[in-house]
C-alpha cells in the first residue's frame, strides 16, 4: 500500500481503477457504504444509457466507440453536479488507458484534491481467476469482453499500469478481503472523511 494521506481538505470523489478482477465494484460499494455516500459504476450507468451490456457495445461498436462514451460517462460522474456532492466511482478497468480520463483523474494543477484516485492491484493470475464466474460467486456475473480478445490479459495490464501507478494510492489486494481493502483506503483518507 502506498504510505502518506490524501491531504488535509477531503476529497469529493473517490475513484477506484484496476484491471478486470481487481474488487472496484466490491470495494466500491462498502467504502461508499461505510461513508454514507453512493457508489457510482461506470460500466452499471453505460448499460442503463444504452440498453445492453457491456460486452454487446463492444461487439455492435467496437472498442474505440465504447472508451469514446465511457470517457463522457467518466466526466459527468467526477463532476460534483452530477447527482451528489460526493461519491465513490468504480471505473471500468480500461478507462484509464484514454487520454481525457487520465486529464480528468490527474489534472496537471489541481488546486484542491477534490479527486483521489485508488489503484487497487493484484498479480495477473489471481485476477483472471477473480473474473470467473465461479470465482465470483455469481452465476450471472457479467461477461467481460477482453478476456476474449486477441491480445493476451496480461500484455494489456503491463500498458495500463503506467497509468494505474499514478493513482494517489495502491492497495495490494492479493490475500486481503473486501473489507480489509476499505479498511486500508479509510485508513489513508484524511480524518474528516472518515465517519
Amino acid at each position: 500500500m502506498s504510505a502518506g494521506p490524501a491531504g488535509p481538505v477531503p476529497p469529493e470523489r473517490i475513484v477506484l481503477t484496476g484491471f478486470m478482477g481487481a474488487g472496484k465494484s466490491t470495494v466500491g460499494r462498502i467504502l461508499a457504504a461505510r461513508l454514507g455516500w453512493p457508489f457510482l459504476d461506470t460500466d452499471s450507468i453505460l448499460i442503463a444509457e444504452h440498453g445492453c451490456s457491456i460486452a454487446q457495445i463492444f461487439s455492435l461498436h467496437g472498442e474505440p466507440h465504447f472508451r469514446r462514451i465511457e470517457a463522457e460517462a467518466v466526466s459527468r460522474v467526477l463532476d460534483p453536479a452530477y447527482e451528489h456532492s460526493h461519491a465513490v466511482i468504480g471505473l471500468g478497468g480500461g478507462a484509464i488507458e484514454t487520454e481525457a480520463v487520465r486529464r480528468l483523474l490527474f489534472p496537471a494543477s489541481p488546486s484542491v484534491p477534490a479527486i483521489v484516485t485508488i489503484f487497487l492491484a493484484a498479480p495477473i493470475d489471481e485476477l483472471l481467476i477473480r473474473c470467473r464466474p465461479a470465482a465470483s460467486g455469481r452465476a450471472e456475473a457479467p461477461i467481460r469482453p477482453l478476456l476474449a480478445a486477441p491480445e493476451p490479459p496480461e500484455e494489456r495490464l503491463a500498458r495500463r499500469l503506467p497509468y494505474y501507478r499514478r493513482a494517489h494510492l495502491t492497495v495490494e489486494t492479493a490475500g486481503l478481503t473486501p473489507d480489509q481493502v476499505a479498511d486500508h483506503i479509510l485508513a489513508w483518507l484524511p480524518s474528516p472523511v472518515v465517519p
